[in-house]
């Protein structure tokens, strides 16, 4: 992660992760991902506005990656959804 295209890349996988999930009706996975700053990047909610979740600078200075991220571990806590969705 030392090389600015190595994170560029993991940036592009994550939101096409979240994009994913969000267009199957779940919650972004990527909330989950903080950096060795304890910070989400501006990815996340530049993200969050395209998939029309708000402005970005607003959703980060509301700090909304706290609320994703609840609605993410709620989500994958619930048993039935854990057992629909996770393929081994």
């Amino acid at each position: 992660m030392d090389e600015p295209h190595h994170r560029n890349l993991i940036g592009e996988i994550l939101g096409n992760i979240s994009a994913f999930e969000f267009n199957n009706n779940r919650p972004l996975l990527s909330s989950l991902v903080i950096g060795k700053d304890n910070n989400v990047g501006d990815g996340f909610y530049k993200l969050c506005e395209e998939l029309g979740k708000g402005d970005w600078q607003k959703l980060k200075n509301n700090f909304y990656v706290f609320q994703e991220m609840n609605n993410t571990i709620e989500f994958w806590r619930n048993n039935s959804n854990y057992t629909k969705y996770f393929i081994i």
